[in-house]
């Protein structure tokens, strides 16, 4: 008696094979990222490389020239690929990656050796025959003379320096990558200091230009439980040397402390100097709460920096006189005075304050009252 399952089973092995098939033919083929930099033999970079993807079997993938800041990228196949580097002075090198469907693949930094000089051929010529001078070849022109940097104009140094109750929408230029000359050592370098060139993930398409100054910033949290208090840590001045799309490079020209990795660049807009004003009587009524000092500390003391909770909107402006003080636990209140402060940076709900004068500790939660001058008395008043 013939078997009549036979056919069903049969037709469900053809379609499990044809879905075998189908799905290695769709890992086949799927792509991965692969991405790297290019130096020469001292780490600078290296842009106009031709970075060449080449199969197994000889056949170029694709083909990529590295950006201003010596910078590549592909989507290949996944699939083991030869990278082939060469430019015009360089001997060629070669690299072999793993291409996996899915991934992204960093390859180490490659580095370009000069070529080597090719041998010197002398020619002797017979001295019976006039040969014609050679003609003369144009000069080179003169390399690119080094980055210029504009110097930072005069200003009060502590409206840069100070920390600030950061904006509720901060403005972004871009953020800081690396320094250009040391890809190779991209996850050593995390700290930079005055004229050192760095790597900046921005450019003209962030707004940035060159010769334009920016400073760097970073953001933190003075307590956990201060959720509507982020303060804000600027780290130093930067000025774009090169521009690219999306990339450039700014040297340092001013620190405040070490510029780190992932700092946020923000529009440089100094506070101009501004000598604080005469000494006045303060306005206990009037006054600001202190928020915190720098990185989160919560304790003030002389020439330390601090947040208070009023702005331009309260009227406080830079130069003004505060009078810091805390307030009796019991009784009546009254204003315990601990010394004196003045107003060097200004925010529409926030300003910079710079402790001058403490005989103890000013805390966050204290306060800092804006000195009122004193009004002159009515003419009628001065001659009875």
């Amino acid at each position: 008696m013939p078997n009549r399952h036979l056919p069903f089973r049969t037709l469900a092995a053809v379609a499990f094979a044809m879905a075998t098939l189908s799905s290695v033919a769709i890992g086949q083929s799927a792509e991965g990222r692969v991405h790297g930099v290019v130096a020469d033999e001292s780490g600078g970079v290296l842009p106009g490389v031709t970075v060449a993807a080449t199969a197994a079997n000889g056949t170029v993938l694709a083909a990529e020239v590295t950006n201003d800041v010596g910078r590549y990228a592909f989507a290949l196949p996944a699939a083991p690929v030869a990278l082939t580097f060469s430019l015009e002075g360089f001997s060629p090198a070669t690299v072999d990656v793993d291409v996996a469907a899915g991934e992204d693949v960093r390859v180490a930094a490659q580095q370009l050796a000069l070529a080597p000089r090719a041998e010197t051929v002398v020619v002797r010529a017979d001295p019976h025959v006039d040969i014609a001078p050679a003609p003369a070849r144009p000069s080179l022109p003169p390399p690119p003379p080094p980055p210029v940097v504009i110097p930072v104009p005069a200003h009060d140094h502590d409206s840069i320096c100070g920390p600030a109750k950061a904006d509720a929408s901060p403005e972004s230029l871009g953020t800081v990558l690396s320094q250009s000359s040391a890809y190779e050592h991209e996850h050593d370098n995390s700290l930079f200091a005055r004229n050192d060139q760095i790597v900046v993930d921005g450019g003209t398409q962030n707004g940035l230009a060159v010769g334009q100054n920016v400073v760097a910033r970073r953001s933190y949290r003075p307590t956990p439980d201060m959720r509507s208090a982020i303060g804000e840590h600027t780290a130093g001045v930067l000025q774009i040397v090169s521009a690219s799309d999306e990339s450039s490079i700014a040297v340092v020209i001013y620190t405040c402390d070490e510029i780190m990795r992932g700092d946020r660049l923000a529009a440089f807009t100094p506070e101009p100097v501004r000598a604080p004003e005469p000494a006045g009587t303060p306005a206990f009524d009037e006054a600001a709460q202190i928020l915190f000092a720098d990185a989160g500390q919560l304790l003030g003391a002389p020439r330390r920096f601090m947040v208070i909770d009023r702005g331009a909107d309260q009227a406080i402006h830079p130069g003004q006189r505060l009078t810091l003080f805390r307030r009796e636990s019991r009784g009546e209140r009254k204003p315990i005075v601990v010394g004196d402060a003045v107003v060097v940076a200004v925010r529409r709900d926030s300003a910079t304050i710079r402790v001058d004068r403490v005989n103890d500790a000013i805390a966050f939660g204290e306060f800092a009252a804006p000195q009122r001058k004193a009004e002159p008395a009515p003419a009628s008043a001065r001659h009875q």
